[in-house]
């Protein structure tokens, strides 16, 4: 079946009830557009009033679009008075004039009426062929949310609309808008959704995410790819539970899908700028339209938001933490060749910006003692032993480091950062961020199916520069890199709905390319701050006679040396996908789905010195087959089997630093100030473990089902059961320089739900309970430590099993409860939301867990966490939102509007450490303002986290406070 666009526009007005073809006289389609307008008016305050009156049963396209007509009726008065507004500025009276051709004009009607009526008709054709991956799309009347009636899963879905109106740009603030989803803030490149209490975790690129993202059709293989500001959003949906069978990537907990504006023919152009405290200026506007009638559209956005941040550098008060540096820009094009085919190109792109948002810690005395009244820091490792000194095993107190004294920077200073509101260190590179992307859609449609292609590339890259906290000279040019590419393509077909079966299928590709950097660089200050109580006596307190030579050994220790870490992780994934809706009455429906994806990856590692510093000289001979170039000597300074030029390396050391004829020459505490020195340079804080290049690879066939019966009790109860199955890819990693791999995670889950409508759809209530198990539940786990396990074999430890932390595999989690989602119009003027759920999300088999920091001095390795509640999974969330709009002075619109996000304690530390508690908090935006009734103007004051509720753990000895306290503004918008 084919459609012309005049056909469709003809076919259109049809639907809604307008005679075919419209009146020859101008008045007379005045009167006939006005007199509908009138009744959806009064349609929609008959709903509001009465709202007890039964909905039509009739399932005829011409109800749907009469109900879109009833939401809409603003948006058509004001149409119709630029209608009438043309009329009279044209002053045409004639009984009627030709088309214009190619306009998509009705025959025999005035052009400005026929322009009017086609960018009606244009804006009503895009909202109904509007589809996603959630199953058809319902035209709605008065939220977003009606449309995801007949969809049989837990979904909420928020508007650009209320996103807009109080300046929701971010993961944070838009995912704050759905209950039982949470973002979980680290940088630009470490942060995590969860989605019902399953997502977070440390974040490692060689692991997928739980939560799936994907923007414009575009499926991100990271969730850091869309940790930027949003702009130009027409819709956002979360998604819980295991998807994948309906195409794109597949995820194991739910997916979150950003929908951005599309081109249309109709000319539009929109614009929003705000002010507000900080400095903060955010810029966002949009232009479009038709460039060639019937065959070219486009549209252009941007957004520019730039804003200090709330905490500032108190070494240098040109930084602050936090601070907004972001700018983007997208531009798409519409190509229609033909009535049956159509082409979408989008193109965006963030050029590198930089953003401080690492070293935003403050930090406070960690505990003197364990419960077990042993020392917690028993060898003065920790900042309050160099700056305020500690007590040692033999609890003999140690004052503070000389080294640090008197230089402007104390241990008050260095924990009074939470009282001043302030961080104080010396690296303010911040971390810089570029994300750019492509994506090609074709559509065509054949035969009543829909045949699809989207192609898309995306590249990302971050780059972080460290501090330690302080102002020293300790950590120079430390942090991480990434540069991140994909390629995706995916086929699909779906078939026109009305028969027995409905179905959807397809193909779906992804590669991926990932460089991971991790650098780590030292100052002059490094070893003195690095260096064990004892090691810094050695050098500095009981040096005597040589305290010189002992302070340049422990400033050349590490001065100016520079390790990196390189991983290289690639990825490829290759899907086939289907899901059907199968019909048996117009009341009962079976949708089954499956899924198999062949996943390989593999993750190649090394580890090398790339800068010797002052102290290249003091290097060990190898780590781990790496080749340093030092010499030989034990742990108190005697040299071993050396090569001359190893010998004549220890010479040039001993005449360096003691003025020595030779190595020889040094007394035998002059050899243990360089043993010191080089076991400084040595240790896990300096060059630590080096290794040359490392693989592991991981191939597997992963499968994701689906099987829901759905049961429609009337037009506006649905019912339905589902039972989801997800596997979630497995990885390669190299733990220490040795191969491993992370199992794949599997769940399954059932949902029982209630999709309903009250009230003439004045109401919408969703409401479903949930069980998920997941085995093989993918995080941060303490693992054997191979290589340095056998190291200590073979130096005859009598304990020689070491232990890390990497990724691997918890045996089992459950997560079940219950979850609302609704949206109340019976009040005139006002729209109410109210979105919760219980959430328990729980270990069930957890032996593997590494000690939290309070329990560190106990002998086993592992500690048995079964039972306990995962980190960030809140028992109880919610979500209420109001909006109030009222027509005042004839030609403006008063509104105001509220969004609270409630959320009860949780454990914030992967380690569920009884320190990272954090406090139940809630989080309120708002925005009151007024505009014209066109949309032209409006202006409006916006307020986020109102009252500055901070809530955020203690952390053993540090941690950071939630970074966004009250902000408020105020924001010009409107069109032209």
């Amino acid at each position: 079946m084919t459609y012309s666009l005049g056909g469709t526009f003809s076919d259109g007005i049809s639907r809604q009830n307008i005679p075919h073809a419209v009146s020859h006289r101008r008045k007379l389609s005045a009167c006939i557009a006005a007199a509908v307008v009138g009744v959806a008016i009064m349609a929609v305050q008959d709903v509001q009033a009465a709202g007890s009156r039964k909905s039509s049963k009739n399932k005829a396209p011409s109800a749907k679009v009469v109900n879109e007509l009833q939401a809409e009726n603003a948006r058509l008065r004001e149409q119709v008075e630029q209608l009438q507004a043309a009329q009279r500025a044209l002053g045409l009276r004639q009984q009627g004039t030709a088309a214009v051709p190619g306009s998509g004009a009705i025959p025999g009607t005035d052009p400005a009426v026929a322009g009017a009526t086609a960018a009606e008709e244009a804006l009503a054709k895009k909202e109904a062929d509007e589809t996603d991956n959630l199953g058809e799309v319902v035209v709605r009347a008065r939220s977003k949310l009606e449309k995801l009636h007949d969809v049989k899963q837990s979904v909420s879905v928020v508007s650009g609309k209320e996103l807009d109106r109080e300046l929701a740009l971010d993961l944070g603030a838009i995912t704050r808008r759905a209950s039982n989803v949470q973002f979980n803030q680290n940088n630009t490149r470490g942060a995590s959704l969860s989605i019902r209490g399953v997502g977070k975790r440390s974040f490692t690129e060689t692991q997928d995410p739980s939560v799936g993202i994907t923007v414009d059709g575009v499926s991100y293989g990271l969730s850091q790819l869309a940790n930027f500001s949003f702009y130009d959003v027409d819709s956002v949906e979360v998604t819980r539970g295991p998807r994948g069978t309906e195409g794109g990537l597949s995820a194991s907990s739910g997916k979150v899908n950003v929908v951005s504006k599309a081109p249309t023919f109709t000319p539009t152009a929109e614009y929003s700028a705000t002010y507000g405290l900080r400095e903060a200026l955010i810029l966002k506007g949009a232009l479009g339209g038709g460039v060639i009638d019937d065959f070219l559209a486009w549209r252009g956005s941007f957004i520019v938001d730039k804003g200090r941040g709330y905490y500032t550098q108190q070494n240098d008060s040109n930084y602050s933490l936090y601070n907004k540096d972001r700018l983007s820009g997208r531009v798409q094009f519409l190509f229609t060749p033909s009535d049956n085919v159509k082409a979408k190109l989008s193109a965006d792109y963030e050029p590198r910006q930089p953003q401080l948002q690492n070293g935003l810690t403050f930090y406070h005395p960690q505990p003197f003692r364990f419960e077990n009244g042993t020392l917690t820091d028993p060898n003065g490792t920790q900042a309050e032993a160099k700056l305020a000194g500690f007590t040692n095993a033999s609890n003999v107190f140690t004052g503070p480091r000389a080294y640090f004294q008197n230089r402007g920077f104390t241990w008050n200073d260095y924990i009074g950062g939470e009282g001043r509101k302030t961080v104080d260190f010396d690296e303010n590179k911040g971390q810089t961020v570029t994300n750019k992307g492509a994506s090609v859609q074709l559509d065509w449609d054949v035969a009543d199916h829909i045949l699809s292609s989207n192609t898309a590339v995306r590249e990302y890259s971050f780059d972080a520069h460290n501090d330690e906290g302080t102002p020293f000279n300790i950590s120079v040019d430390g942090g991480g890199g990434v540069d991140y590419r994909q390629y995706t393509q995916e086929f699909k077909i779906k078939n026109k709905p009305g028969g027995f079966i409905d179905y959807k299928a397809g193909l779906f590709g992804i590669k991926t390319w990932n460089d991971i950097d991790s650098k780590t660089g030292w100052g002059s200050d490094a070893g003195a701050w690095f260096a064990t109580d004892a090691q810094y006596k050695l050098l500095d307190t009981n040096a005597g006679v040589n305290r010189g030579s002992g302070l340049a050994l422990l400033k050349d220790s590490l001065q100016d040396a520079r390790k990196k870490g390189t991983t290289t992780v690639s990825t490829t994934s290759g899907s086939i996908f289907g899901e059907a809706d199968l019909h048996f009455t117009d009341s009962i429906t079976l949708t089954p789905g499956l899924r198999l994806t062949k996943e390989d990856r593999s993750t190649e590692d090394h580890v090398n010195l790339t800068e010797n510093g002052a102290g290249g000289a003091l290097n060990p001979v190898a780590v781990r087959g790496v080749q340093l170039g030092g010499f030989n000597s034990t742990s108190t300074g005697a040299l071993g089997a050396n090569s001359a030029a190893q010998l004549a390396l220890a010479d040039s050391v001993a005449n360096r630093y003691f003025g020595a004829a030779n190595y020889a020459a040094l007394t035998a505490a002059q050899k243990t100030m360089v043993a010191a020195a080089k076991s400084i340079r040595a240790g896990t804080n300096g060059i630590g473990q080096l290794y040359n290049s490392v693989r592991s690879d991981y191939s597997d066939l992963l499968f994701t089902a689906q099987l829901t019966p759905s049961y429609k009790i009337n037009d506006d109860l649905t019912a339905y059961l589902s039972w989801q199955y997800g596997e979630k890819s497995g990885s390669a990693l190299n733990i220490n320089g040795v191969s491993g791999k992370v199992k794949p995670e599997e769940t399954h889950a059932l949902e029982l739900g209630l999709k309903s409508f009250w009230l003439d759809k004045t109401v919408i209530i969703n409401a479903d309970a949930f069980l998920m198990d997941i085995k093989n539940y993918q995080q941060t786990v303490q693992v054997v430590d191979q290589f340095a396990t056998d190291i200590n074999i073979a130096n005859g430890q009598a304990n020689p099993t070491a232990y890390t932390s990497a990724q691997g595999n918890v045996g089992k989690v459950r997560v079940h409860g219950v979850e609302l989602d609704s949206v109340f119009n019976v009040i005139p003027n006002v729209s109410f939301r109210l979105n919760g759920a219980y959430n328990i999300a729980r270990y069930l088999d957890y032996r593997n867990a590494a000690k939290p920091d309070e329990l560190a001095y106990l002998a086993n390795p592992y500690v048995d966490f079964s039972g306990r509640i995962l980190p960030g999974a809140s028992k109880w969330s919610f979500v209420v939102g109001a909006e109030y709009t009222k027509p005042v002075w004839d030609k403006y619109l008063f509104h105001t509007s509220f969004t609270t996000n409630y959320q009860s304690g949780y454990n914030n530390a992967d380690n569920l450490s009884a320190y990272g508690l954090t406090k139940s908090r809630s989080l309120t935006d708002a925005a009151i303002g007024i505009g014209t009734k066109n949309n032209v103007l409006d202006l409006s004051f916006i307020a986020k986290n109102l009252f500055s509720n901070n809530a955020h753990e203690q952390g053993w000895s540090s941690y950071s406070p939630y970074p966004y306290p009250v902000w408020y503004g105020i924001q010009l918008s409107g069109k032209i």
